[in-house]
């Protein structure tokens, strides 16, 4: 396949959303455990844009993106797990592309039930879990403050959380409230109404999707001994020793998240809310502006490859 050329998106340079360009690349080859996917589908991540403004590095060029959903084309040596023709979704690196080599285990049957878009729109799933349990422990009956139900990481904490027996209450827009309270949450609170802060009783775990200044609000609303986690910056340690509490990063993806998360997919428990598709790949520029000055929405905004 070598010599087949598909299209991709290309970053040469650190900067704005003009330097992804729309460029013919050699299809890969699956090496061992990996297989070659068509991709139909990418999830448009706010990483997407941080690393192309250059805020986290890749060796450039590169092609952005990190979730995808689309169909086995070919299985590298040893993949007995996967089979040609099969719909498939989860962590691709590089799927702002017409295909992508990704390690087998990363992939996962696309439930009937779910779009190629919605399949393509679950890795922040991954990432709520791994904040939620791996790093944060959660447990049935704690109270958990989630910010931004809403939003792309947000929606499907709330539900993780709901399904754990976890009371749990949500920041969110007046006119997000109900999709919220649909999702699991006991309570909605509306941080355009008044501070948050001012709100809500201390509760054993915030989830910060926000940064900033929320991050700087949620310290004094988590009960002593309890936990604040953050998936945007590294939150204070000072401040969250004057409060009597943990507070940490809880960036972490694992291949267990992925497991986890996809059983409770295949079940239905949870599902994925796509705010917005952009078709075909050249308008991963678009897709990724809107990702960025869009401002607060649900769900998450997907990236179609072909109309």
């Amino acid at each position: 396949m070598k010599d087949i050329h598909v299209q991709a998106i290309r970053v040469h340079a650190y900067g704005g959303s003009d330097q992804l360009r729309l460029e013919e690349v050699p299809v890969p080859a699956p090496g061992p455990g990996e297989v070659l996917i068509n991709i139909v589908a990418s999830g448009v991540n706010p990483i997407d844009w941080k690393i192309r403004e250059g805020m986290m590095q890749k060796p450039l060029p590169y092609i952005p993106g990190v979730e995808a959903s689309g169909v086995v084309v070919a299985l590298g040596e040893g993949v007995t797990d996967k089979k040609v023709g099969q719909a498939v979704y989860g962590a691709v690196d590089g799927s702002y592309a017409a295909c992508a080599v990704v390690p087998s285990e990363q992939l996962f049957p696309k439930p009937m039930h779910l779009s190629f878009e919605e399949a393509a729109a679950c890795g922040g799933a991954k990432t709520a879990w791994g904040a939620l349990f791996d790093v944060g422990k959660l447990t049935k009956g704690q109270r958990v403050l989630i910010h931004a139900g809403a939003g792309g990481v947000g929606h499907f904490a709330v539900q993780l959380a709901y399904h754990a027996g976890a009371y749990v209450i949500a920041t969110s827009s007046a006119e997000n409230a109900e999709f919220v309270k649909s999702l699991g949450a006991s309570e909605v609170i509306d941080y355009t109404a008044a501070p948050f802060e001012t709100q809500i009783a201390a509760v054993d775990v915030v989830l910060d999707t926000v940064g900033g200044d929320t991050l700087d609000r949620s310290y004094q609303l988590v009960k002593p001994g309890g936990m604040l986690l953050c998936l945007v910056q590294q939150p204070s340690q000072e401040k969250a020793a004057a409060a009597g509490i943990r507070a940490v990063w809880a960036g972490t993806k694992t291949l267990h998240a992925m497991q986890e998360v996809a059983k409770l997919l295949d079940k239905d428990l949870i599902r994925p809310y796509v705010r917005k598709v952009f078709v075909p790949l050249s308008s991963a520029a678009a897709a990724q502006d809107y990702s960025q000055l869009g401002g607060p929405g649900r769900g998450k905004i997907v990236l179609k490859i072909e109309e």
